[in-house]
């Protein structure tokens, strides 16, 4: 099995290939005729000789590219930097000029300060990226932006799995980021990255299912003074029905995520060890009391400020589980 990104429709290192240019060689040179019933299994024999004689170690971990032009300063403050330190064998791409001070191992100009049609520019990042591809040999590639460029979707078209490729999108509508996520293994938003790691302190977040939940402790959090947020990104705690909710985004910024003993959520095997203590499965009884178990003892916790997660670590965990 290949473990690394190569691409695949490379008419140099097709057999096919191979065949007609030793036949054109030999036209070309005669006194080669005679010999090419030995000289097209050697060449055969290179050719399989290359494709197997490549060594993993000398592959890269990760082709980042970067979509520059679509991302702000801040989340280029809060994202790029960290996100290069990822390990110590990764190769960025930066399409556009940066907002920050940073150094990419290759750049290319975005198309309106190139100043070319469309067409050619998304050919120029095409070959760009499939010369990065033949000579880093990458394990993953990650694409930064709101959305991929043709050139970009083509690359990956002629690479041998799409199972390597991931996208980070930054704003992008979810209706468009679905339409163009079928090259990708794992589609996800910036803001999971990008948000500060900061919630507020006794407030609390019902999803749409968890409108039960709501009525059952509803005088418990009248009682505890904790106030209900819509906004589930900022709440302590959070109440999640839906079994298909990444728990992730909230998990490793210390959210208490809450949910009935009913529900399984799809990824929740594949969560970290060091999340799960912040998963409460509630069953049917107590509910009240354990709600205020819980007030109770997040309270007797002054600190306001959650245990901060890296880039780097939340990339680890992202493309791993």
């Amino acid at each position: 099995m290949i473990e690394y990104i190569s691409v695949e429709k490379e008419a140099e290192e097709s057999y096919s290939f191979a065949f007609g240019d030793e036949i054109r060689q030999s036209i070309l040179s005669p006194w080669k005729l005679p010999f090419l019933p030995f000289l097209i299994p050697y060449r055969f024999f290179k050719l399989n000789k290359k494709v197997n004689d490549v060594n993993p170690n000398q592959s890269a971990d990760i082709l980042m590219i970067y979509d520059l032009e679509k991302m702000r300063q801040k989340e280029q403050k809060a994202f790029v930097k960290q996100s290069m330190n990822y390990s110590q064998k990764i190769i960025s791409l930066g399409i556009g000029q940066p907002l920050i001070n940073v150094s990419f191992n290759h750049h290319i100009p975005s198309r309106s300060e190139w100043n070319i049609e469309a067409r050619k520019w998304n050919y120029a990042v095409e070959d760009l990226i499939l010369g990065l591809i033949r000579a880093h040999k990458p394990k993953k590639l990650i694409f930064v932006g709101k959305y991929p460029y043709a050139g970009v979707l083509e690359a990956i078209r002629r690479c041998n799995s799409t199972e390597k490729m991931y996208w980070i999108s930054v704003r992008g509508d979810k209706s468009t980021m679905d339409e163009r996520s079928a090259r990708f293994k794992k589609v996800i938003d910036i803001n999971y990255f990008t948000e500060s790691d900061l919630f507020i302190k006794n407030t609390i977040h019902f999803d749409e299912q968890s409108t039960s939940f709501k009525e059952i402790v509803k005088e418990t959090l009248e009682q505890n003074s904790i106030n209900i947020l819509s906004n589930p990104n900022n709440a302590e705690y959070v109440v999640v029905s839906n079994p298909n909710t990444d728990l992730l985004q909230y998990l490793l910024k210390n959210q208490t995520v809450i949910y009935d003993s009913e529900t399984d959520f799809i990824a929740e095997s594949k969560y970290p060890s060091f999340v799960l203590p912040n998963m409460v499965r509630m069953g049917v009884d107590n509910q009240t009391k354990i709600f205020k178990d819980m007030f109770d003892f997040r309270n007797k916790n002054t600190i306001t400020k959650s245990q901060i997660t890296s880039v780097q670590s939340k990339i680890d965990i992202w493309i791993n589980s």
